[in-house]
């Protein structure tokens, strides 16, 4: 059991800390000076000083602890090392007079996680680390109990494109994320846009309680007219001091998001986990009398939300990100995994730990899934897709998914037409070599086949000819008698054979077709590239003009990808494709590359000349 310390006001406005051992009055005089404190030597500074973090973490523990020493029997007792602050009722507390409430709401916004008892911060220590939760909202509802699968996460990073916003390295705490995961699998459903409209929509598409945690990236602030009036729309108004959250709009503009924007997004279905990895979004604001985001988002309906409670650096985010869903994953409940991202941060010399937040409500949320072994748990089909973009020489042209980094906005066009609600049939992607089109069209794969499981993937390299596009498909299909009689029907043409294909797989089956066909520069007679014309041979016209009729004529669902080193739009047949020319890497897409290098290597000249030299061409640049 955890060790329980519940807050209670009484009808003189008196403050009460209750727990197993009995109860004390608490000085509110002394209460108020202890978020000064806090507020002064914690919350202002820009940097951390250690003197005065041990000075807090001591008096917050000599506080608790009291003459009676009930902190330090607690934790003598206790099989399990976690300190429950009951602050329910000091939360929802009417009609107080200002000083009263701003001790109230303040008690959240003391720094628990820095509990020093002399020897020590509780919550370094590796055998009992001590994890302080708030308990903000009593709840008696259902929650769905730990499930025989692998863990479900719904990733959603936000980057507008607005000079005013620091672009951040999410791509690399995806990335990291996998890593960190790889031995025990998870099913991570990414929301490409940054945009609380689509997320709503991305939730809607799946079953109640099919996600078991929301994973959200990007800066969070709290909103005061005076320090980000700039940032909202002409004509819009927010109340100051209200917690934020920096996403897009749906063409990547930048929005602001409030709590109730985000709980419109969820309508009550809420994943049992949510992790807001932005800065503040766990501070109380305007000196401890407005709730935090997270502690807000529980009174709204979340039932684990965790926050950072000042700004925090990039790396610390990744670092818990990582080790967190790392536990998650095992089967580890959210205590344990919420201390052994504690316990990471602490040792890779993050220090800014301390900043991370727990908020809950009271309903028993513990593990979220069983270990990868356990009898009868659901497994994950997933192959990675760079096993099917090999070149001539067998060899692997893409880069893998720890690897990818930057186009963010090609890939939020081409999923946008890859959609089943577009009225495009697919994307047709151009630019020269190096440029990653082959990698974008794996990450396009991997997006699709995570929200939709019914899709199938077939790639088709170089040359195109009939016979091989027709055994390609029979083959990723055998299993189904009648699809290879159909694809092999001799009195029927190209395209009635396709549309009869495509209606059987998608009408009988339930299977959609993912087709790619790579590298399709090698369609193009090399006389036509050399005097400009870039048409292909006529059979490769034929079969992609087929292709192109079948998937229109029929509405399919089924989605075409093409990825060509040219494009001159009236070379191409009838089609209803996306049309995305890849540009060069931008110069922040560029330096995430350079990012995992050793400092000096990256401020040698040489390998300043070797960037400009690649110019934002990924391959050149490797």
């Amino acid at each position: 059991m955890p060790l329980n310390f519940a807050f209670a006001l009484s009808q003189q406005q008196t403050f009460e800390l209750r727990c197993d051992y009995g109860s004390r009055r608490l000085d509110k005089t002394e209460l108020a000076a202890l978020i000064d404190l806090c507020e002064q030597n914690y919350y202002a500074q820009q940097r951390d000083h250690l003197p005065y973090l041990t000075q807090l973490g001591q008096q917050l523990y000599q506080w608790l602890d009291g003459k009676e020493g009930w902190l330090r029997k607690a934790l003598d007792e206790a099989d399990e090392q976690t300190i429950l602050l009951d602050l329910i009722k000091t939360s929802e507390a009417q009609g107080l007079n200002p000083e009263t409430e701003r001790v109230a709401l303040g008690l959240a916004h003391l720094p628990w996680e820095l509990l020093d008892d002399g020897a020590g911060f509780l919550i370094e220590r590796q055998n009992l680390s001590v994890l302080p939760v708030r308990s903000v909202q009593q709840r008696q509802t259902q929650i769905i109990g730990v499930q025989n699968r692998p863990l479900r996460l719904l990733f959603m990073a936000t980057s507008p494109e607005d000079p005013r916003v620091a672009p951040l390295g999410f791509e690399r705490e995806e990335a990291n994320i996998l890593q960190a995961t790889k031995d025990q699998p998870l099913a991570l459903i990414v929301e490409e846009s940054g945009s609380v409209a689509e997320l709503a929509n991305l939730v809607k598409s799946y079953p109640e309680d099919y996600f078991d945690v929301f994973h959200l990236t990007g800066h969070g602030i709290i909103y005061t007219q005076k320090g980000y009036g700039y940032l909202l729309p002409k004509g819009a108004t927010l109340p100051d001091n209200t917690p934020c959250f920096i996403t897009e709009d749906e063409v990547g503009n930048m929005q602001l998001t409030t709590v109730k924007d985000l709980a419109r997004a969820f309508r009550g279905r809420w994943p049992r986990v949510t992790f807001l990895s932005g800065c503040h979004t766990g501070q109380v604001a305007n000196k401890g009398t407005v709730p935090s985001m997270a502690q807000a988002l529980v009174k709204a309906g979340a039932g684990i939300v965790l926050g950072w409670a000042r700004p925090v650096y990039d790396r610390t985010g990744i670092v818990a990100a990582q080790s967190l869903y790392q536990a998650l994953a095992t089967g580890a409940t959210v205590e344990e995994a919420v201390k052994a991202a504690q316990q990471e941060m602490i040792e890779k010399e993050c220090t800014d730990w301390h900043l991370l937040r727990m908020y809950r409500d009271t309903r028993p949320i513990n593990q979220l899934v069983t270990p990868l072994r356990t009898r009868n748990r659901e497994r994950l089909r997933f192959t990675a897709p760079e096993q099917e973009f090999l070149d001539e020489n067998n060899q692997i042209k893409v880069a893998s998914g720890f690897e990818f980094v930057g186009r963010r906005r090609p890939l939020q066009r081409c999923l946008k037409a890859l959609q089943e609600t577009s009225d495009q049939i697919g994307v047709f992607i151009a630019g020269m070599g190096g440029l990653g089109k082959s990698t974008l069209a794996a990450r396009l794969c991997t997006r699709v086949q995570m929200q939709r499981s019914n899709f199938a993937r077939v790639v088709v390299i170089g040359p195109l000819d009939e016979i091989g596009l027709l055994n390609k498909l029979s083959n990723k299909f055998e299993r189904f008698a009648d699809v290879p009689a159909l694809l092999n029907e001799p009195k029927v043409s190209l395209k009635g054979r396709l549309q009869n294909f495509f209606a059987a797989i998608e009408n009988i089956h339930n299977q959609l077709l993912l087709l790619v066909l790579d590298d399709f520069e090698q369609n193009i007679p090399t006389a036509n590239i050399e005097d400009g014309s870039l048409r292909m041979t006529a059979e490769a016209y034929e079969i992609l003009g087929a292709i192109c009729s079948a998937l229109e004529e029929n509405g399919a669902e089924s989605r075409l990808i093409v990825t060509c080193r040219y494009l001159k739009a009236d070379t191409l047949p009838p089609h209803r494709l996306h049309l995305e020319s890849l540009a060069g890497m931008s110069s922040s897409d560029t330096d995430k590359i350079c990012f995992p290098l050793d400092k000096e290597v990256r401020q040698q000249l040489r390998t300043q000349r070797i960037i400009n030299i690649a110019d934002g061409n990924p391959r050149l640049l490797k």
